[in-house]
């Protein structure tokens, strides 16, 4: 039973499942959206409904497809930045020129994430789908170094056509000190796909599975080493060696824990208002109609917590999103 004590630290707000690039990792932008079922207001009384129930230093996160298509969605970053929320945004930068630069800013942004999937650019645009999207993240960043602004990180998919760039992308950021840190993701199913557990053999999905596990390792094997010589890689040394788990066997779940603890302090809501605990299960409330504090420790989320409690699949939050290195066996002794 969750105890009562236990309160949401992280709300992944998806504001909009639109994007104007077509990646190879990502299917949303074959799926056109209305995305206007949310109101300002409604976000904004959301906000408040969190942090009545949560308190401030919540983080939220704005993701999408891509979050800047959303109309006012700095409104409502700068309306959660006064409210006390640690707010992030993941963009891929399309859409930040000089003048977008400085309205981030204004806003009141805490941290910036661009995705970057190589140094190359042909690489990075053949993945996001688009010519000459590499140059817009590149001069973007540059946007950001003449007055202050938010922490600036990168977000790097590991799949098998960047794999021999992993490194590299490392030592720049290390270099770059407009970039706070890099945060690597394991290449997941794509959004906007049917379910299959199989998907990493489907003709569409399996050109980005790596194929040589060894190098695989030794690629993570080296992240690992430069993080343990201070590089700016912000993923915890077990989830990289946890990636090389998943590489071996997405099917083989990589938790330690016989149970999933997603859910017990982490929520997304979808454009529709829609709030989860996990994507793969019914959802708890929508922020139309339903306050958190009704609803966080009600009967019916507690039953959706025991369904994810009791499932065994690898999923972007397990692995990517929401990791947590597992306690050793001395820290359960001494809890």
């Amino acid at each position: 039973m969750l105890k009562l004590e236990n309160k949401i630290k992280k709300c992944d707000l998806v504001v909009t499942e639109n994007c104007m690039l077509s990646c190879k990792m990502c299917h949303m932008w074959k799926h056109k959206n209305n995305d206007e079922q949310i109101s300002l207001e409604d976000y904004c009384r959301f906000f408040d409904s969190l942090r009545d129930c949560s308190g401030k230093g919540v983080q939220l996160q704005f993701i999408g497809g891509e979050p800047l298509l959303k109309k006012d969605v700095l409104k409502l970053v700068g309306h959660a930045s006064r409210d006390g929320f640690n707010t992030t945004m993941t963009t891929n930068g399309f859409l930040v020129d000089e003048n977008m630069s400085k309205m981030i800013r204004d806003c009141g942004l805490n941290t910036l994430g661009f995705s970057l999937e190589s140094i190359n650019n042909e690489k990075h645009d053949f993945l996001r789908g688009i010519k000459g999207v590499h140059e817009k993240v590149t001069k973007a960043l540059d946007y950001f170094t003449k007055y202050p602004s938010p922490d600036i990180f990168i977000a790097t998919i590991i799949n098998e056509y960047n794999l021999d760039d992993l490194v590299n992308l490392a030592e720049w950021v290390n270099k770059n000190k407009r970039v706070n840190f890099i945060y690597y993701q394991a290449l997941m199913q794509p959004f906007g796909m049917q379910e299959n557990e199989n998907w990493y053999n489907l003709d569409e999905c399996k050109f980005l599975w790596p194929k040589d596990l060894k190098k695989v390792e030794d690629i993570l094997d080296r992240l690992i080493y430069l993080k343990s010589k201070g590089y700016m890689i912000n993923n915890h040394p077990g989830q990289l060696e946890a990636f090389k788990s998943y590489f071996r066997n997405p099917l083989t779940f990589i938790k330690k824990r016989e149970k999933c603890n997603i859910g017990n302090d982490a929520i997304t809501v979808l454009p529709n208002g829609n709030i989860f605990l996990c994507l793969a299960k019914k959802p708890i409330g929508n922020i139309k109609k339903d306050r958190i504090e009704d609803i966080w420790f009600s009967s019916g989320t507690q039953d959706v917590r025991d369904e994810i409690a009791n499932c065994k699949n690898n999923c972007k939050l397990v692995i990517n999103c929401f990791f947590e290195e597992e306690k050793n066996e001395c820290d359960k002794i001494n809890e």
